[in-house]
């Protein structure tokens, strides 16, 4: 499945990888759509200045797309 062109998802993070492209910060996460009842694994990558805080497995977040690319994400309590 591939990321939207515009919208958003609501997720939970399973995994959190952080790497650096020319010194700039990511978070490749892994994880699962809460409304997909397949619950298949997925990857996104999110970029430092789109979070708030550093993403760990078992957070669940409001991911935010524009041309299939992450623009914001943010904790969210409950969905």
């Amino acid at each position: 499945m591939n990321a939207p062109m515009v919208g958003s998802w609501s997720v939970e993070v399973k995994d959190v990888k952080p790497f650096t492209i020319h010194g700039d910060r990511y978070y490749e996460l892994q994880i699962i759509r809460l409304d997909d009842p397949t619950l298949q694994l997925l990857v996104i990558r999110i970029p430092r200045h789109a979070i708030a805080e550093i993403p760990k497995p078992g957070d669940k977040l409001a991911v935010s797309f524009l041309m299939g690319q992450v623009t914001a994400a943010e904790l969210t309590k409950a969905f």
